[in-house]
């Protein structure tokens, strides 16, 4: 009998330590830091020089196969474009802080012992900043205090990734911005388009 329960109790303490590392397996928490190119794009600013953009972003990892992976997840962002032109004077340099979510489909694979992790999904971003145009050259401009950016817009999140040990990972993310984030003002002869793309490169850490 003692060994009956002896053995059921062991039979019972391996399956929930295979359910306990299936678990961990199975969900990853994952932090990114990046920082890396602000490139506008369209018809507004086809003359624009690249700008600076820094990101921050949490995302949760789960494991559908052994190769596929969804990972759900929130950043945040801050663009700054044009950076030659700082300080110029009559310069009027972009910036826009927004907070966004994204869920990226990722494919896990090895190759020659280096974990690689390629990932594409949809990006959606907000921000309540209100960027407006400021001409300091001629304060009577009618473009001042005239809007630049719409709050919301969304992209495609292209990422590229390397794994090492359990924690350690690097690489570099991109967004594609597919939303015109420009507001026309016909009055003012503004109605060009603007779309945000970023590349960034980055590392993280996952648990």
């Amino acid at each position: 009998m003692k060994k009956a329960i002896i053995l059921i109790i062991a039979v019972l303490s391996s399956a929930a330590g295979a359910s306990a590392q299936e678990r961990i397996k199975r969900f990853e928490n994952i932090f990114q830091i990046g920082g890396g190119l602000f490139l506008e794009s369209g018809t507004f600013n086809s003359g624009n020089n690249p700008g600076l953009a820094l990101r921050l972003s949490y995302g949760l990892d789960v494991k559908v196969d052994e190769n596929w992976s969804v990972m759900p997840g929130v950043g945040t962002t801050g663009m700054l474009g044009d950076i030659a032109h700082i300080g110029w004077i009559g310069g009027d340099i972009d910036h826009y802080s927004c907070v966004d979510a994204f869920c990226d489909v990722r494919f896990h694979t090895d190759s020659d012992g280096s974990r690689i992790v390629v990932g594409l999904g949809p990006g959606f971003y907000y921000s309540k900043e209100k960027d407006t145009y400021y001409i300091d050259a001629d304060p009577g401009d009618p473009r001042n205090n005239d809007r630049k950016f719409r709050n919301a817009g969304f992209g495609l999140r292209p990422s590229l990734i390397f794994e090492h040990g359990k924690h350690f990972k690097w690489g570099v993310e991109g967004n594609i911005g597919l939303s015109n984030m420009r507001i026309p003002h016909p009055e003012h002869n503004i109605t060009g388009k603007t779309r945000f793309n970023n590349i960034l490169l980055i590392i993280g850490f996952g648990f």
